[in-house]
């Protein structure tokens, strides 16, 4: 995720805006070590997600209401699929199904293949996951830009307290990069 020192994570809805090469190199880099991409489905439609660059990289997009466009990109290249409860809608694409009304993260992860899932947001998507603590690391980009934020942070509803470890901390064109790590209590 991306923030701003005030903290922001949209201009007008789009992360974009505050990110510059050096973000978008960094998340180049997170995609390059992950197998599935995991997105929430008004990200996916707000950034206008397509096909990914990376040969191989399915991305997973995160949906109650099963309502995307899946004559995008994103779905008639083969590399989206969607993630929703087993009482979901049908959709013509593939679909991992778990939980009913709600989707049951843990079954999810343990439907995907044993490579690294990399988590893209949005806010909802990253406090579900906190909340089903099925969240190893957080990567976090601190953007140099200010926007006045009065909306919604990183993590968009209340969920337990998580305890993470800074595990690398970089500087990059004005920007900051931390990499948080699960805190093992003993």
């Amino acid at each position: 995720m991306i923030t701003t020192p005030d903290g922001g994570i949209d201009v007008n809805g789009r992360s974009g805006p505050l990110g510059g090469p050096a973000d978008q190199q960094r998340l180049i880099g997170l995609r390059a070590q992950a197998g599935v991409v995991l997105v929430g489905a008004g990200t996916a439609r707000g950034e206008g997600y397509g096909a990914p660059s990376k040969q191989g990289l399915r991305i997973g997009v995160v949906t109650l209401s099963c309502n995307m466009d899946f004559a995008s990109p994103l779905f008639t290249s083969g590399s989206g699929f969607i993630v929703t409860t087993t009482d979901a809608p049908a959709v013509p694409v593939d679909c991992i199904r778990a939980g009913v009304g709600t989707i049951d993260f843990a079954a999810v992860i343990a439907q995907l293949p044993e490579e690294m899932i990399h988590v893209e947001g949005g806010p909802q998507l990253n406090a579900t996951l906190l909340d089903a603590d099925v969240v190893d690391a957080i990567n976090l980009t601190w953007s140099p830009r200010l926007v006045g934020s009065r909306g919604p942070s990183i993590s968009a509803a209340p969920h337990a307290l998580r305890n993470f470890t800074l595990a690398s901390l970089t500087t990059q064109e004005e920007f900051v990069f931390a990499r948080y790590e699960r805190a093992v209590i003993a």
